[in-house]
């Protein structure tokens, strides 16, 4: 059997010999040589989780390549005449903490605001989002290393956190802490990055300092920020506290969202506008595409996981003229249920057809809910600072109505979802460009 470096060079080859050929001279012209080359010397084997990884990175280059003068033309010239700059040949290289899906959605609505207004950009995406997102929001699929860069809180299920797991992982990378800035260090050099974007891990903004490239974070909150809530009762979380501020510290700038809590550990910050993704369809167009009737109530369930047993199920079942929507990884036989997963409507489509969104309060799905006007039942989450900030948004802006999580569980929604209906709506749009607000920032960042 061939040794793991004979396996890696075995792999190597296959990507070269098959894969190079297809667009040689683009490649070679445009990217550095050491996405093709098995990376030993500048980046040791073990810093590459897998064959997978690398040839998704390498093979997307290509992808990206072959659509750019695509998205350079048609409707991107209404974006890219919104700034006056001319962005030559660039990597950015942008990490999505893996916690929860609200972070992914908004940083890869970022990215597709981004490469609209920028087409020779590129952006390689460094996170463990499940790689389905990407595709989803952005509409291909982007130079992707899976890489899990930080923890953020270590979740049970969607409404439970495991802080004393979370607090030894922690730990656990702080003990590697040189070890794995040299990786990034590595990593961000074999791309040619110049510039990082975060969303929110800090220990990027580490390796981007080490080689003087711009660091940019955004975000609505930080990492240290929710450690030293949980530092109030637990003094061992407070040198973890001052682990996350020092590379949060070493960011060029912080572009802070809406519904934020305090970020001042960056030295230098800007406002944007709410960062949100936007129906294609009308609320007419969408329902009639999901095969809603005008006499039928229609409620999406955003959330990750949660499991409802055949009881809970048979209660939803008896909620008359009601339809339940629901996207992977959710999985329900219901006999009022509808799957989004063959219907290819987007999940803003899906929020701005339905008559309420059932969820836990977070930024991506509340976001989402703003901008188009959509109702939310809502429950707790745990024990997160960032709940009652959200609440505050949601009930200053749209119908809200809270049920508990036992109701949610045990399938008692018929309460909330007629209730929901005699809420006042109320009169305090807020603004929603802020994904185009922060790609034009970044690129102006890029060629200053």
């Amino acid at each position: 059997m061939p040794t793991g470096a004979e396996s890696w060079c075995i792999f190597h080859s296959l990507v070269r010999f098959v894969l190079r050929p297809l667009s040689a001279s683009m490649a070679e012209d445009r990217y550095p040589d050491s996405l093709w080359r098995a990376p030993f010397g500048s980046i040791p084997l073990f810093d590459w989780p897998n064959s997978l990884t690398y040839i998704s990175v390498a093979s997307s280059f290509l992808h990206r390549r072959a659509q750019s003068d695509h998205r350079s033309r048609g409707r991107s010239e209404s974006l890219r005449k919104v700034i006056n700059v001319t962005v030559s040949p660039e990597t950015v290289v942008y990490y999505i903490t893996p916690h929860g899906f609200g972070h992914a959605v908004r940083s890869l609505e970022i990215i597709r605001n981004l490469l609209i207004i920028a087409p020779s950009l590129d952006v390689v995406v460094v996170s463990d989002i499940p790689s389905f997102l990407i595709e989803e929001n952005v509409g291909f699929m982007l130079p992707y290393r899976r890489k899990q860069v930080d923890i953020g809180l270590v979740q049970l299920d969607s409404l439970r956190f495991d802080l004393a797991t979370t607090r030894s992982r922690l730990e656990a990378m702080r003990d590697t802490h040189d070890e794995l800035i040299k990786e990034e260090v590595a990593f961000l050099a074999s791309v040619g990055a110049t510039a990082v974007v975060s969303d929110i891990a800090f220990l990027p903004f580490h390796a981007a300092k080490a080689l003087g490239i711009p660091g940019i974070g955004i975000g609505n909150f930080t990492w240290d920020w929710v450690y030293s809530y949980y530092a109030r009762s637990d003094p061992e979380w407070t040198p973890l506290v001052e682990w996350t501020r020092s590379g949060y510290r070493k960011a060029e700038l912080f572009l802070q969202l809406p519904m934020h809590g305090d970020c001042s550990v960056f030295e230098r910050i800007e406002q944007v506008p709410l960062v949100a993704r936007h129906a294609r369809l009308s609320h007419e167009e969408a329902r009639r595409s999901l095969g809603i009737t005008t006499d039928q109530r229609a409620y999406l369930i955003a959330f990750a996981s949660l499991d409802l047993d055949r009881q809970a199920l048979a209660r939803l079942e008896a909620i008359e003229e009601t339809a339940f929507l629901f996207k992977q990884p959710l999985r329900y036989h219901l006999r009022n249920g509808v799957s989004l997963d063959s219907h290819g409507l987007s999940y803003a489509d899906v929020v701005g057809a339905v008559n309420a969104v059932i969820t836990k309060p977070g930024y991506g799905i509340v976001s989402d809910c703003l901008a188009h006007r959509t109702p939310m039942i809502y429950c707790d989450r745990g024990d997160f600072p960032e709940y009652p900030i959200l609440v505050e948004a949601m009930e200053a802006h749209l119908p809200t109505v809270y049920m508990p999580s036992r109701d949610l569980v045990e399938g008692r929604w018929e309460k909330a979802v007629q209730s929901i209906h005699a809420t006042p709506s109320p009169e305090a749009p807020l603004r929603t460009d802020g994904a185009r607000v922060c790609a034009e920032r970044i690129l102006r960042l890029l060629t200053q």
